[in-house]
């Protein structure tokens, strides 16, 4: 017989979203090392002087002491490992970071154990909180998690003809997953054109590491351009929008919100709440 699993656990998470539940409770959803994404309920921490609140805060990276039950196991303990203090000071810079967790959330499966996945949202929301820039951090973290996740876009060879691609201007393919060269371009009639400097970005961004791929500097013609195509194709595998992503549209439309929010503002809504 195998021996009964120990009643208290302990498990390390970076909290990607929670939902309140009863008068004072909370369901944290966690993205752990071990066992991919779990469910914990968090007992009183909407009650003020919550021991456990701080550690439990949304994209904090944490050590919970868990008891295993028949329903939810209960968080009892929790220690912060990484807060990212900086992260939080500005709206812009938790709308970043709260895309980061939920395109993590959207595209991985319950309970899907991904070590490089963790590891790769840990290292975003660290350098994030240290200060690199958002916009080149993002889509290399993109081209990085569809790598890990198994959606690596194709942007070597051709998807169509399998053939090198050559320094010219070609198509991108979010049905197909990756670029067409001019002779195949038809073979999807709804690709995005794909300028000569955008696909070379793209190829920079994903085979550099983020660190490295922060610190890329583009022109705002084809920063939009990689975007676009990225969110595109993203789009096709999720079959569906991303929240953060229509609130970052709206931070960008409206500049003077990227500071403090103004009175009656939102902030990024996390899933689950009402």
């Amino acid at each position: 017989m195998s021996e009964p699993r120990p009643r208290l656990y302990r498990i390390e998470g970076i909290v990607l979203r929670r939902s309140d539940t009863g008068e004072a409770d909370r369901i944290l959803t966690l993205f752990t090392p071990e066992r991919g994404k779990v469910h914990l309920l968090a007992r009183g921490v909407r009650r003020p002087g919550s021991r456990l609140a701080g550690h439990v805060e949304l994209l904090t990276h944490s050590t919970f002491l868990v008891v295993r039950t028949r329903g939810l196991d209960i968080v009892t303990q929790a220690q912060t490992r990484h807060a990212f203090p900086s992260l939080r000071a500005s709206l812009e810079q938790i709308a970043w970071g709260c895309y980061f967790a939920e395109l993590l959330d959207r595209m991985l499966p319950e309970e899907s154990a991904n070590l490089p996945a963790f590891q790769l949202l840990l290292e975003a929301l660290q350098l994030l909180d240290e200060g690199a820039p958002p916009e080149p951090l993002a889509r290399s973290y993109e081209l990085h998690l569809l790598t890990v996740l198994g959606f690596r876009p194709q942007l070597s060879s051709c998807v169509g003809c399998q053939q090198e691609l050559r320094a010219q201007e070609q198509a991108f393919s979010a049905l197909l997953g990756g670029v067409l060269c001019p002779r195949c371009r038809g073979e999807d009639l709804q690709a995005r054109p794909l300028s000569l400097e955008a696909w070379k970005a793209l190829r920079y961004l994903q085979r550099s590491g983020l660190e490295e791929a922060a610190r890329l500097q583009l022109q705002p013609g084809c920063r939009e351009e990689i975007a676009g195509l990225l969110h595109r194709y993203i789009r096709v595998i999720l079959e569906h929008e991303l929240h953060t992503a229509g609130f970052l549209e709206q931070l960008h439309s409206h500049p003077r919100a990227m500071g403090e929010p103004e009175p009656g503002s939102r902030r990024p809504r996390e899933r689950g709440e009402g």
